[in-house]
């Protein structure tokens, strides 16, 4: 695909370099209208240029190498999209065995279960005679004492052989009691131990199960939307790869009229080759000249730069204006509830001292009601000589935090004016420097045939140079591209591989339990 996109670029470059001294050659009509209208003819050649049929030629080879790195990516896609389906296939068919191995685990501990049951209903029963034989044990121990009780009260000659026997009779039985306590004990150790363990168990299991099943649903919904993304990639790689054929019968079309263009030309070129040369020492292009070209394109470069940072300062500046207007529209508010908050503290006030008078022109009974009147007057002339006490702290606080905020945006609002005022007045002044006789422009349109090819000529090998920059930075990201790739295949090629490990060895698992529940039962 690339050496056929590489094949059509060049084909199309061909071509335009024909089209081009075709067009030339079709502008001289005889020797005499060259010598004599040669600067007529001239600008009517690059008038001319602008109609010819070079553009569509690398529009078609533009829109070919695009369909081209498309169809690439796609059948990466493709391949991705099939390496994902395959292994989520093996992924749930191994998920879809140990899901069957599982199952028939479960199966057979059901079974053991059912032993389990039959074997501690045997405990029962053995416990249930333990209990009456350790009843019957107790009551013996109880009976053996009383009787050394009463030989202990009794004053006989054989009360020390007496007690010697009940004594060892006494030991004994306790000895069986304690014995047939411990094997009831071992037993009922033994019941719930089987039981709990089988529970346990049944519960595990069933847990691994439905995890498993959950994995393998997972598996066959990514298996579908891969399968989809696959045979969508697919319909459209045909439908681009349907027109790249058509571009390339297109191109083959423009090659048959491109050799018989050709043809014309060498026709061309023998009839003119006896036609007189134009002066061509109208000018030469010294090493300065492009120089100082180079010059004044960093110049337009550094004009740019300073425009973009002219606009990100008006843009700060701006913020900053926003953001002063919010804070002055907080304080304004603040200290409205502060005047309105002393206003009625004033109004509180007028009302005590009229009250006040209204008592003292009365009898002088009203004492207690004075010395109210009098401590609310004491209160509010308090509050209005304190004025910091109108807000609540919070919002004394924050009206100082407003105007210590207030004053540096201010000040970094100065700052920005005068840095605003200083770009604009340098760029004004390179914007009157490129419109005079010194730009780069008016230079340009003084500059005379052979200065004009020579300039073309330097800016064409920049352009080439940039490219070549261009191509190897694209290379390099293409390598480390490349690298990444090959690190995350890596990585997902062992995820898989631990996934497989992990499978097969659950299966192994109980494989081996499945195994030891066939020799249990």
């Amino acid at each position: 695909m690339d050496y056929v996109v590489e094949r059509f670029h060049g084909r199309s470059l061909a071509l335009a370099h024909s089209q081009e001294e075709i067009e030339e050659l079709d502008l001289r009509d005889s020797n005499e209208k060259l010598t004599d209208e040669r600067k007529f003819t001239r600008r009517g050649t690059y008038r001319l240029r602008k109609n010819r049929m070079t553009p569509t030629i690398l529009q078609e080879d533009e829109t070919l190498q695009a369909l081209a790195q498309s169809t690439i990516n796609k059948q990466k896609l493709i391949e991705e999209a099939t390496r994902n389906v395959r292994e989520a296939e093996s992924k749930a068919q191994d998920l879809s065995i140990n899901i069957q191995l599982k199952e028939q685990l479960i199966k057979s501990v059901y079974a053991s279960t059912k032993d389990v049951k039959d074997t501690n209903d045997q405990y029962e029963q053995h416990i249930k005679m333990l209990e009456k034989e350790v009843d019957k044990a107790k009551t013996e121990y109880h009976d053996l004492q009383k009787a050394m009780q009463q030989i202990a009260t009794k004053n006989t000659s054989e009360k020390s052989k007496l007690e010697t026997e009940y004594r060892k009779k006494c030991d004994m039985a306790k000895a069986r009691l304690e014995s047939l306590q411990q094997k009831e004990k071992q037993y009922r150790d033994l019941m719930s131990k089987l039981s709990g363990n089988s529970e346990k168990r049944i519960s595990d299991l069933q847990a691994a199960l439905f995890r498993m099943k959950q994995q393998y649903e997972t598996a066959q919904k990514r298996i579908r939307e891969e399968a989809e993304l696959k045979n969508k990639v697919e319909q459209e790689l045909i439908r681009e790869q349907q027109r790249i054929q058509e571009l390339t019968i297109q191109c083959d079309q423009q090659k048959k009229i491109s050799k018989l263009k050709t043809e014309g030309l060498a026709a061309a070129q023998r009839k003119l080759r006896g036609a007189p040369n134009g002066n061509t020492n109208d000018g030469i292009t010294t090493p300065t000249t492009a120089i100082a070209f180079e010059v004044e394109m960093e110049k337009i470069v550094a004009e740019r730069q300073g425009l973009e940072i002219l606009r990100d300062d008006i843009q700060k500046r701006e913020e900053l204006i926003q953001k002063r207007e919010l804070l002055l529209n907080e304080r304004t508010e603040l200290e409205a509830k502060k005047l309105r908050t002393s206003q009625v503290l004033n109004k509180s006030l007028k009302s005590v001292n009229d009250k006040l008078k209204t008592i003292d022109k009365q009898q002088p009974d009203h004492q207690t009601t004075r010395e109210q009147l009098l401590k609310q007057k004491r209160l509010f002339t308090e509050r209005l000589e304190q004025q910091d006490c109108v807000l609540s702290p919070t919002e004394e606080r924050r009206l100082i935090e407003i105007d210590e905020a207030i004053e540096a945006i201010e000040l970094a609002i100065d700052y920005q004016k005068n840095l605003i005022t200083k770009r604009e007045r340098d760029v004004q002044q390179s914007i009157r420097a490129s419109q005079g006789p010194d730009s780069p422009l008016f230079k340009i349109s003084q500059l005379n045939d052979n200065e004009s090819k020579e300039l073309c000529r330097k800016l064409f090998e920049k352009v080439i140079d940039l490219k070549e920059g261009d191509n190897k930075n694209r290379r390099q990201f293409e390598e480390i591209k490349s690298q990444l790739q090959e690190q995350s295949e890596t990585i997902n090629e062992l995820q898989s591989r631990l996934q497989a490990s992990t499978l097969d060895a659950d299966r192994r698992l109980t494989s081996v339990q499945q195994t030891h529940e066939e020799e249990k039962q």
